[in-house]
This record gives C-alpha cells, sequence and structure tokens, in this order.
C-alpha cells in the first residue's frame, strides 16, 4: 500500500498548485547510474500516483498503463523471493500491474529482445512463477521495448499530457456532448458540439482514459479519427 504523499507540488505538471502525488511504495528506488539508463519519474494524473522509471523501456510501458481504462492500479520495483540450489535470491519486477478484472500482473522490462535472451531473465521469472503461483501474481512476463506498440505509446503521452490539465469543467462538457453524438465521433465534433474548440479536444483526449471514448488501436490520434462513444444517447439519469 501506498505510504502516503510526496509532498511533491506538481504545478507545472497538472497547472495546479499544491497538486501531490502518492508514492507507490516501491521495494527498490533507482539511483542515476553514469552512462547507463536514465532514471525519472511520471506521474498519473488519473489515479494520483508517481512513478519512478529506470529505462525508456520502462517509461514507455508505464505510459501505455496509466492511459489505459482497465487499469486499476500500477507499482513498480516489486521484489520477489525465489529459491535455486545455491540458496535464496531475490529478483526485482519492473512492473506491477492490477487490472479491471481482478487479475495481478507483474511484468520484467528489457531493452531489446535479444538482450532478453542473453540474461537469465526469462529463467528467473519462469523459475517465480513455478515456485509461487497467483499467491503473488496471476501472469508474468517479460516485455521488451521492441514488443510495444508506438502508436499506443505516443496516444498515451498525449492521453497524459492532457489529463494533467485538470479540466473538470471542460470534461464535464465533453460528457454532456457525447450523449448527443453519435456512437461514432471525431475530436473535431466534439470540439465543435461543446463550443471550446482546443480546450473541448483536449478535455476529450483525457476522457479517453476513463473509456467511455475509445480510440481504435493501431492508429495516431487526430482530430479526424473515428472513436466509439460508449455513452451515445445516455441519459444522465442512466449513469
Amino acid at each position: 500500500m501506498p505510504k502516503g504523499e510526496t509532498g511533491y507540488v506538481a504545478q507545472a505538471a497538472t497547472g495546479l498548485i499544491g497538486f501531490d502525488w502518492s508514492d507507490t511504495d516501491p521495494d527498490r528506488h533507482p539511483a542515476p547510474k553514469w552512462g547507463g539508463p536514465s532514471v525519472g519519474t511520471i506521474g498519473d494524473p488519473f489515479r494520483g500516483f508517481e512513478h519512478t522509471h529506470e529505462s525508456e523501456p520502462e517509461r514507455a510501458l508505464l505510459t501505455v498503463l496509466i492511459s489505459l481504462p482497465n487499469v486499476v492500479r500500477i507499482r513498480e520495483q516489486r521484489k520477489v523471493q525465489y529459491e535455486l540450489a545455491d540458496g535464496t535470491h531475490h529478483y526485482t519486477f519492473d512492473v506491477e500491474v492490477e487490472w479491471a478484472d481482478g487479475i495481478r500482473e507483474i511484468v520484467a522490462v528489457r531493452q531489446t529482445t535479444d538482450g532478453l535472451h542473453r540474461d537469465d531473465t526469462v529463467q528467473i521469472v519462469k523459475t517465480i512463477c513455478a515456485q509461487h503461483g497467483n499467491r503473488i501474481a496471476h501472469d508474468y512476463r517479460a516485455v521488451t521495448y521492441e514488443t510495444l506498440d508506438p502508436y499506443a505509446v505516443l496516444n498515451g503521452r498525449e492521453i497524459i499530457d492532457c489529463g494533467r490539465d485538470h479540466d473538470h469543467a471542460g470534461k464535464d462538457a465533453v460528457r454532456k456532448a457525447l450523449r448527443r453524438l453519435g456512437p461514432v465521433t471525431t475530436l473535431r465534433e466534439v470540439a465543435t458540439a461543446t463550443g471550446l474548440g482546443q480546450p473541448g479536444v483536449r478535455a476529450a483526449v483525457a476522457l479517453l482514459q476513463s473509456g467511455i471514448l475509445m480510440n481504435p488501436p493501431g492508429k495516431w490520434l487526430d482530430l479526424d479519427l473515428p472513436l466509439e462513444n460508449r455513452v451515445s444517447g445516455v441519459d444522465v439519469r442512466e449513469q
């Protein structure tokens, strides 16, 4: 469970003074390495957490997960104990995900598939899975930067950036407009229906994380991309 507030004032990231990120209580805090992978943080404006990453693949995976509506919780740097013939060992998984259907997944992240197979990551993951089963997670897997969908990563960045606006009034206006629009709409139509212009577009992009608007996989977000409108024709009293 999170230990509490970090006290980090994210004015630049959110536009709000005094907005605090909650820490995810990682088992390990990566430190910058000279000439090695970069360490940084990424804020989740939807769930209120700040996550640490130590490589571009980790940052990319966190970006995608934060932008998804069916992700309940994300934690990083989760340490797991396992046994080998020579004694007790520990392995730190890069990301732990809890999905809306209750499935818990822990993920080891590597830069390339070749690099993944050159070290002992796959064997360690298999060993931990065999020894712990679903006591720790329902699914164990390894992900590389090469296997991530570049559309999902770039669209995720846009969704997170728009979420940092915390434009609640704009999102309320978009929700009302969506009920009047058809089951398939576009950001351009939403901007026109709300009368908000670009702020309406940004509010609608932020709402992609809620799942009431859904963008198709494998497509860049743009003003005329068809989006599934899941509240079309829904009376506000039915929600």
